[in-house]
């Protein structure tokens, strides 16, 4: 039976459930994995009183497990980037394999990492870094492997979607709909990343680069939160038989990918519109395939420390090498000529002639106008102002940002026109 001796760092919620797992279900991991851990060392800033479990040494100084000789595997699931990257570089050039659920480290550093690790001829595991439980990388890395991915979209942040399916589903407010998600625990107390999109790039960003072969640049990837989604956009979008989600995309096509997050109308026959609360999904579109989908649960310690360990099986069956840019003539370039129809929600004057001027800025621009709706005023307050929506035919998100602003500059047009794409399964 294969063996490996682990040294974790980080405590925490994850942390701790890895080490639950490890315990609890040592001998299911030897029966269906083939493996046997032994838990070397365990480092923890508050010391023993932060591991609820006997007999396991304990350190405070988290460089002690990346330097210590009889740790073949570290597990590093402290979080943050600027420690965790110095942990890690430690612990490869001493010759321990790296198992890590931090993708902010992976999309910032991977390059260099895994560049590293190859000298060192280590492995780094990193499927907890992307959907927690959902062995997206897997399918990237190993079932797909004969395949070309011509692209991939997916719900890849369990706060944003539990707050949007929350909106729609109770008609609560942003503000109301989020506070429910961090009384619940699917928050963090500081939720920014995850609501302004950030999260969901970076996941993006890791998989681009298992998916298209390009290099790890979260620089190169663009996104948006969710902050700007209205209940008076999920109301339209249910009108014209979309959901509203937070899609993170790639895109390969004449060598060229393009990764973005984006606030995105789904057509509600979409297996995508299905996903509701804080669950994950990701659709991966491959030539010879076709289209697969890839569903569970997105975070938590439990999901997460489930790819923790099978990382750990992995590696000590004698692991991936991972090669990002092996023969491969594709780039990353900044998402900018993605093609999508497009939703525009404005709120114009109520005169005679407003409604032909604005079709008449889409025809100038060649761009078809594929449905448009005007409701009358909703309110007292808008008695002299009516909303209209508008869903465009497919343009470049290039051409999408300048008919906004050309939008925007009409004296009928009042400020604050939104501007949300719509989510395409061509293949």
């Amino acid at each position: 039976m294969k063996s490996l001796r682990v040294g974790l760092c980080g405590v925490g919620n994850v942390g701790r459930a890895v080490l639950k797992t490890l315990i609890s279900s040592s001998k299911l991991i030897e029966v269906q994995g083939g493996v046997h851990f032994d838990i070397e060392l365990v480092g923890a800033r508050r010391g023993k009183k932060a591991v609820p479990f006997n007999g396991i040494n304990v350190t405070k100084d988290l460089k002690e497990v990346a330097t210590n000789p009889n740790v073949d595997v570290l597990v590093e699931v402290i979080g943050g980037v600027d420690f965790a990257h110095e942990l890690v570089i430690t612990a490869i050039k001493e010759g321990k394999h790296i198992v890590t659920a931090n993708k902010a480290l992976i999309a910032n550093h991977g390059n260099e990492l895994f560049k590293l690790a190859k000298e060192n001829k280590v492995e780094i595991g990193f499927e907890a870094s992307v959907a927690g439980g959902t062995p997206v990388i897997k399918a990237l890395r190993e079932g797909l492997v004969a395949n070309r991915v011509k692209w991939f979209a997916g719900i890849l942040n369990g706060t944003s979607n539990y707050v949007l399916t929350e909106m729609e589903s109770n008609q609560s407010s942003f503000e109301v709909a989020l506070g429910k998600a961090q009384a619940l625990g699917l928050a963090e107390s500081d939720p920014t990343m995850d609501i302004n999109g950030t999260d969901a790039a970076q996941k993006a960003s890791i998989l681009a680069a298992l998916a298209f072969h390009v290099p790890f640049d979260f620089s190169l990837v663009s996104f948006e939160g969710i902050e700007e989604v209205e209940l008076e956009d999920l109301k339209y979008a249910r009108e014209l038989g979309y959901s509203i989600k937070h899609i993170a995309r790639g895109e390969l096509e004449n060598n060229i990918a393009c990764v973005s997050a984006y606030p995105t109308l789904v057509n509600n026959e979409s297996l995508l519109s299905q996903v509701d609360k804080e669950m994950n999904a990701l659709e991966i579109f491959s030539e010879g395939v076709g289209s697969t989908v890839y569903y569970g649960p997105g975070a938590g310690p439990e999901p997460t420390a489930s790819a923790v360990i099978a990382d750990l099986v992995d590696i000590a069956k004698g692991g991936w090498e991972l090669d990002i840019n092996s023969d491969s003539s594709n780039k990353l370039q900044v998402s900018g000529a993605q093609k999508a129809a497009r939703y525009y929600r404005l709120q114009v004057k109520d005169e005679p002639g407003v409604i032909a001027k604005i079709s008449s800025v889409f025809g100038e621009k060649d761009i078809s106008i594929d449905a448009l709706i005007q409701h009358e005023a909703r309110s007292k307050e808008d008695i002299d102002s009516v909303p209209v929506v508008i869903i465009s035919g497919e343009i470049t998100d290039n051409e999408a940002v300048k008919l906004k602003n050309i939008l925007e500059d009409l004296p009928e047009v009042f400020p604050g026109v939104k501007k949300f794409r719509i989510h395409s399964s061509r293949s």
